[in-house]
């Protein structure tokens, strides 16, 4: 007999095996690191089954939607690459198992506090399937927040939405447009008041 999935018991046993994490609603628990926030989203895809998501969240822009978005996502893979999916018959027998597999498949989540390099390197390395430039404004944003030069970053952003197609550039002016964004966010003020009232807004204080 298929169990159905049961929300509440895969939380609480995820939380259990991430203490450091805390329980933002059901089915999604988060950690703050610096100006950023981790999430493990578990996503529901039946009454038997769930997948495991991995993302992050710029605390310094507001995005304007009112629950915390999955940002420079990566889901767990199985062995075909394809995401994986799991039954609470799998959660209840083998969920050490799904843990290490995690822990393999995204590295920084073995690490208790991360660099800025640790956190630039995982949003490089994850895919930008839906020409997303969320992930290109956070990684220059927490280069100019960490004193680092952002510069570099901002013409590998420039390059990369040149390659994009028009028609998902065109309302925020290709990679000049973009550019123009980024800068006008680039203010240590801004981005600290935009921290806290995001902070203050997600009810994480």
């Amino acid at each position: 007999m298929i169990e159905k999935l049961n929300k509440n018991k895969i939380t609480t046993d995820w939380l259990n095996l991430f203490p450091d994490f805390s329980k933002y609603k059901t089915m999604h628990i988060i950690k703050r690191n610096g100006c950023f926030l981790f999430g493990l989203q578990f996503e529901s895809l039946s009454s038997q089954r769930y997948r495991v998501c991995f993302h992050l969240y710029n605390l310094m822009v507001d995005l304007d939607i009112p629950t915390i978005p999955l940002i420079s996502a990566t889901y767990l893979l199985n062995k075909k690459g394809a995401i994986n999916s799991f039954s609470m018959q799998e959660h209840d027998n083998d969920l050490e198992s799904i843990v290490n597999e995690l822990y393999n498949q995204v590295p920084i989540l073995t690490k208790q506090q991360l660099t800025s390099n640790d956190l630039i390197a995982y949003m490089k390395g994850t895919k930008n399937a839906f020409y997303d430039k969320t992930t290109l404004t956070d990684i220059v944003l927490l280069n100019y927040y960490c004193g680092n030069d952002e510069q570099a970053e901002i013409e590998k952003g420039k390059k990369i939405i040149l390659d994009w197609p028009e028609r998902v550039t065109i309302n925020y002016g290709s990679a000049k447009g973009w550019e123009k964004q980024v800068r006008e966010l680039m203010n240590m003020d801004i981005l600290n008041d935009t921290m806290e009232k995001q902070l203050q807004k997600l009810k994480l204080h």
